[in-house]
């Protein structure tokens, strides 16, 4: 059976700040000429700053919130072409008109839409508009470069067996009779579906890297599970979920309010 891509996750938060705060000052900044210290001095420079960092921050936002979405349904390996059109359309295309609008707004709010009064500040919507495009750039080799390094993990992680102890025994034991690893007392345990239980001489994060992802999830610092040995979950009102393991597990193991929503993606399959 063909596994499905789990979508492809951009840890790329403080990035996106990064450029909505470099974006914003060069709009903010931009016509001022040589005159930086002086639009410090001025309060209205700050709400220019204020003003130019919403618009980037919403067509920022805007751009990766439609690759997030275009990567579940429109992969850029199994539908290019579709995927090319749509991504021009609705991540260049679409935010480059609301752009235009927004930042005309802008401009006639703040005064320094007129050639002949001040010929450099005719226009941002370049300043602003580039970025736009090449963000868009940016999601491409970033989809590629995690793609690509999946592909080297699943190189890695393409195996059926894993080796475990059993007294002074060594075992080649299948993935798929293995439900949960756990650490307990400075020993690495694994349980299988009929109960039984080895010992392991990785250390979780070894076994993290090793086991495929698509069908183990490290739900803690001490635990890692496959998706059959999930039982049900629930959430304890405070962004965690308490997970219900079989085989039993003497106590309900929680997975944290970060990996939460990572946890439900990747149990739906």
């Amino acid at each position: 059976m063909v596994k499905k891509k789990l979508p492809v996750r951009y840890n790329d938060q403080v990035l996106r700040i990064l450029l909505c705060i470099i974006a914003a000052i060069l709009v903010a900044m931009y016509g001022t000429g040589a005159r930086y210290l002086d639009s410090l001095s001025q309060s209205s420079f700050f709400i220019k700053l204020l003003a130019a960092f919403l618009i980037a921050c919403f067509f920022i936002e805007f751009v990766h919130r439609v690759t997030v979405q275009l990567d579940k349904t429109y992969d850029w390996k199994e539908k290019p072409l579709a995927r090319l059109a749509l991504q021009f359309t609705l991540g260049v295309l679409l935010p480059g008109i609301i752009d235009l609008f927004f930042l005309s707004i802008y401009q006639w709010y703040f005064g320094i839409n007129t050639a002949h009064e001040n010929p450099s500040a005719h226009s941002s919507f370049p300043i602003m508009a580039l970025p736009v495009f090449l963000f868009n750039i940016y999601y491409l080799f970033y989809y590629h470069i995690l793609r690509n390094q999946e592909a080297k993990t699943s190189n890695l992680t393409n195996r059926e067996i894993l080796l475990v102890q059993q007294g002074t025994k060594t075992i080649p034991l299948q993935l798929q009779d293995i439900r949960y690893i756990f650490h307990q007392d400075r020993i690495n345990y694994l349980i299988t579906a009929n109960q039984t239980s080895y010992f392991l001489n990785e250390t979780l994060d070894e076994l993290e890297q090793k086991l495929p992802t698509h069908d183990f999830f490290r739900v803690n610092r001490k635990m890692i599970i496959h998706y059959q040995a999930c039982q049900h979950f629930r959430s304890n009102g405070h962004g965690k979920l308490l997970l219900k393991l079989s085989p039993t597990y003497p106590e309900e193991i929680a997975v944290s309010q970060s990996k939460a929503a990572k946890f439900k993606e990747w149990i739906k399959r």
